[in-house]
């Protein structure tokens, strides 16, 4: 894991450790640290694997993209209206080609 998925992970468990500490001395008047430790340990897990999820999601969409290149973005963009408002003409090969009427 690199060194902003360390940090995301950390920062989930100290929020959710100061909040529970926080929460558990305002309104129980005490702290649990076993609750307090398990809470902590349950974000961190759940950080770490959302952390990886994405990443690995990012980077097999990355991997099994086509490669962008002129003549793909030519055959999947939308006609556009000529000089007189009609389509383009399209080349055998599916490419546009200039009118000259």
């Amino acid at each position: 894991m690199d060194r902003r998925g360390i940090a995301e992970v950390v920062g989930a468990a100290l929020v959710s450790g100061g909040i529970a500490v926080a929460g558990l001395r305002l309104f129980a008047g005490e702290i649990n640290w076993v609750l307090v430790i398990g809470l902590v340990a349950s974000v961190s897990l759940a950080a770490a694997a959302n952390y990886r999820g994405r990443t690995g999601h990012a980077e097999q969409v990355a991997s099994e993209a086509p490669d962008v290149t002129a003549e793909a973005v030519e055959a999947h963009a939308p006609d556009r209206a000529g000089d007189d408002g009609e389509p383009l003409e399209r080349a055998a090969d599916g490419s546009a080609t200039d009118r000259d009427d």
